[in-house]
């Protein structure tokens, strides 16, 4: 078997000492390059970014089973990897020189950076597959922050709209008892465009397909499983501040019909 040699090209800088300091969604962050390197920065622009690091903290080793679950390290996302090399969509908000600013990355302070290479929607971007059904986080405010992450990379910053959208769709995902974004749901978006912007970045579902339909604003939104069951849901007027849509009480947003 032969040897390889990666080299790091830089270092991550954020406030993270350890990976169990690491939250849910990652942190701010810095791209430190190293200044041998800094000319390959040349004609990188603020949008999204692939940023590929090693997880130096990390048990290097593959699991046949992956936190009690029968999946082993390839049908994970876990740290714990032969080769420990992570892969990360980032939104780049900043080029400082050589220092990459960046929105959110899930490892800490000093972890050797492997590489950056821009995001190509033409050939990165892949809309509408379910993920793996462990994804389904367990704690409803999981959810909701993933929803929240999806919503804001798909249509931009948070705004009302998009804020009702990711609490209609962890409702959806309560009520019907089945991931938000399965292949198994269809959604009926008689609502505002904004909010039906949402709830597609969330389904994942495309235009013009069957999973995702939409008619004129008459504030419901209609979600129905293919085995039957649905949710029915009636939008009440909100409010100009998304944060706080996201820890109202959801009656104060919509009441379920049906």
């Amino acid at each position: 078997m032969n040897d390889y040699e990666l080299q790091p090209i830089g270092y991550v800088r954020n406030d993270l000492r350890t990976p169990d300091d690491v939250p849910y969604n990652g942190a701010p962050s810095v791209l430190e390059v190293r200044e041998e390197y800094a000319a390959a920065v040349a004609g990188l622009e603020p949008g999204y970014v692939w940023v590929l690091t090693w997880l130096h903290a990390g048990e290097r080793r593959w699991a046949r089973e992956v936190h009690g679950s029968v999946r082993g390290s390839f049908a994970s996302r876990t740290p714990t990897r032969l080769n420990p090399v992570a892969i990360t969509a980032a939104r780049l908000l900043e080029i400082e020189g050589p220092r990459l600013h960046v929105d959110a990355l899930d490892v800490c302070d000093g972890t050797p950076l492997l590489d950056v290479k821009p995001y190509v929607r033409e050939f990165d971007c892949i809309f509408g597959p379910a993920d793996p059904a462990w994804r389904r986080a367990n704690a409803p405010e999981l959810r909701l922050a993933r929803f929240v992450r999806t919503i804001t990379r798909f249509c931009g910053p948070l705004t009302p709209p998009l804020a009702l959208a990711a609490r209609l769709a962890l409702a959806a995902d309560r009520d019907l008892d089945i991931a938000a974004n399965s292949p198994e749901l269809r959604w009926e978006c008689r609502c505002p465009l904004a909010v039906a912007g949402g709830l597609q970045a969330v389904s994942g579902a495309p235009l013009g397909g069957p999973r995702l339909l939409l008619g004129p604003d008459e504030a419901q939104v209609r979600v129905i499983r293919t085995d039957g069951p649905e949710a029915v849901y009636r939008l009440r007027p909100w409010g100009e501040d998304p944060e706080a849509m996201l820890a109202a009480p959801e009656e104060s947003l919509f009441t379920r019909e049906s």
